[in-house]
């Protein structure tokens, strides 16, 4: 399909039963996205797994470089048959081909506040796409928590930041507060009146958007 290439891994398990489905919604993806920027090239690697899908959705999207991505998907998961019909493919599909785009552009980010911004960005890019509303993930925190829980500006800027303890809360940090505080981020750098074109929620540096708006303001 145009510039994915998908390839289906066996080792894991066998996903023949949902092939057709999974790969008419990365297709589905493929096409949603073409109008607004043509998707760069890249494999798709799926394959079948249980210990890190995301338990809510049983499937996980990663980037390993600008052109490689996995999907994992679990059918024995309690989600699994929701995902493939609530269009939860199609949206994550996308979101993984914006972050891989930035990652062969920007970057994917250097820095905490570099890693929210780019996951900030991939979830306005799925909005603008599809009209969809946000991700649980993308606003699991109210403003109260999100107030008790920001870094300061030197753990923002540092590159020495644990990925998995921000977003998927394997440390002390809640899951999801990674993503939701990318969230705010962006749609506080958005109401400065920056620039919404889609190719600009790709390209745009993250220190740009992180110095478009005062951190003290991004809460109440």
């Amino acid at each position: 399909m145009g510039n994915w290439t998908l390839h289906w891994l066996d080792a894991t398990g066998d996903l023949s039963a949902w092939k057709d489905r999974i790969t008419g919604q990365i297709n589905d993806a493929y096409h949603a996205m073409s109008p607004f920027v043509r998707p760069s090239e890249m494999d798709v690697l799926i394959e079948r797994g249980n210990e890190t899908v995301v338990p809510e959705t049983g499937m996980s999207a990663n980037v390993t470089r600008a052109n490689l991505a996995t999907l994992i998907f679990d059918p024995y998961n309690e989600n699994f048959t929701r995902t493939l019909t609530s269009g939860l493919v199609q949206r994550q599909m996308v979101n993984t081909a914006h972050r891989a785009m930035r990652a062969a552009g920007p970057g994917y980010g250097f820095t905490l506040g570099g890693a929210m911004v780019s996951e900030g960005l991939a979830g306005q890019f799925v909005r603008l796409v599809f009209d969809s509303p946000l991700e649980p993930w993308d606003c699991a925190f109210d403003d109260d928590q999100l107030s008790a829980q920001w870094p300061d500006q030197r753990s923002m800027m540092s590159p020495k930041f644990d990925h998995g303890e921000w977003f998927s809360g394997s440390g002390t940090r809640p899951r999801w507060l990674g993503y939701t505080m990318g969230t705010r981020i962006v749609e506080n750098w958005l109401l400065s009146g920056a620039d919404l074109s889609p190719e600009r929620l790709i390209s745009v540096p993250a220190p740009k958007v992180l110095n478009a708006v005062a951190v003290q303001s991004l809460v109440s």
